[in-house]
């Protein structure tokens, strides 16, 4: 009896064990599952700044973010008590709808002020930079070559180039900000409240130089696109985790409907035919990032491909990303001086077509003098 008794207890506890090791093998599907659910993961343990509130991406971020029911601290130049203005489509009426969402707290402050950026990110486990320049009067960016081409040292001292709305202080002195804030931010007692563990930086592809859009960009938005890659470079090089999104063309979702099976990333900095990308997806993008830890020190690119060429849902992509291949020459230190050569030349072949299509007018006209 008392044998019996002994073999059914043995039953029990081996029983036991077998169901918890199941138990404790479901936890960690179930955490597998939920860390490729954005932004779930980060919904329970995370803040997270935005910098580019009133932008589109920036508004998509923040609405993707509220929806979620994380906390949204979010950088704006304006005072939203003035929302007076007739103009619906406004920044300060943008961003005053904005911080009548949940969870949404706005921050008065600009990203070329790194005091402004330290109290924006109190608290915060992750950054957004989602911020870009202003597009620049075209005409403006050809003056002296055009508005830029100065070097890193002297750029500083150029009365263009130091306007809070000029690339050079929005995609890489804005990005210093951010950088020295949070390694400021790291080296304070963290055991009381949360610091940032990744910022997110939105850019765009601007690593060929010579390639036509860039020359073309570059010559008449006063060097937006060496200044991107500048920034990036800034973030590769800081030992904070990052995560760099370049995103295709724009587009709004009522501008674009994405095909089936059609999402794809390519981590490294992996070159994509250019495609159409709408701002949600995008935003998608930067806030499903955080989820994984595989993507922190990485260059996504995001494209659309061919229907079924690609994925539905970025849960089934960003698990696979890895990390960039800094050791080798994928990324040069710097490409300003070959940004600024290639806009040089852009420069040249625009002074050389317009004065064939002078001439041919002039040849023209004279056939009928």
């Amino acid at each position: 009896m008392k044998r019996l008794l002994v073999i059914a207890l043995l039953r029990v506890i081996v029983i036991g064990v077998a169901t918890d090791s199941t138990t404790v093998a479901g936890l960690v599907v179930k955490s597998q599952s939920s860390s490729q659910s954005s932004p779930q993961q980060v919904q329970q343990q995370q803040q997270v700044a935005v910098i580019g509130t009133t932008g589109n991406i920036g508004r998509a971020a923040i609405a993707q973010l509220s929806n979620a029911n994380i906390r949204t601290r979010c950088l704006l130049r304006h005072d939203i008590s003035n929302s007076n203005s007739n103009d619906a489509s406004s920044s300060v009426k943008i961003a005053a709808s904005l911080a009548s969402l949940n969870g949404v707290t706005m921050v008065k402050g600009d990203v070329t002020n790194k005091e402004s950026i330290a109290n924006l990110i109190e608290g915060c486990d992750a950054v957004l930079c989602l911020q870009g320049p202003s597009r620049p009067n075209p005409i403006l960016s050809l003056l002296p070559f055009l508005s830029f081409v100065q070097s890193k040292a002297s750029s500083s001292s150029s009365s263009s180039s130091s306007s809070s709305s000029h690339p050079y202080m929005i995609n890489y002195v804005g990005m210093q900000n951010v950088i020295q804030a949070v390694k400021e931010q790291q080296q304070q007692d963290s055991t009381t409240k949360p610091t940032v563990k990744r910022i997110v930086r939105l850019t765009g592809k601007g690593e060929q130089p010579f390639s036509f859009f860039t020359i073309l960009i570059n010559m008449l938005g006063s060097m937006a696109k060496a200044w991107n890659y500048e920034g990036e470079q800034l973030l590769r090089k800081s030992g904070i985790e990052y995560t760099i999104v370049r995103p295709g063309l724009l587009k709004s979702k009522d501008d674009y409907n994405i095909p089936p099976k059609a999402k794809m990333i390519k981590d490294n900095g992996g070159d994509l035919r250019v495609s159409p990308v709408t701002y949600d997806q995008i935003a998608n993008v930067c806030i499903d990032s955080l989820g994984y830890h595989n993507c922190a020190k990485t260059t996504l690119t995001v494209m659309n491909v061919e229907e079924g060429q690609g994925y539905d849902d970025y849960s089934e992509i960003l698990p696979l990303v890895q990390m960039d291949e800094l050791e080798n020459d994928r990324y040069p230190e710097s490409l300003l001086e070959k940004h600024r050569m290639g806009a040089r030349i852009g420069f040249v072949a625009l002074c050389l077509f317009a004065f064939g299509v002078v001439n041919a007018i002039k040849g023209i006209v004279g056939l009928f003098l």
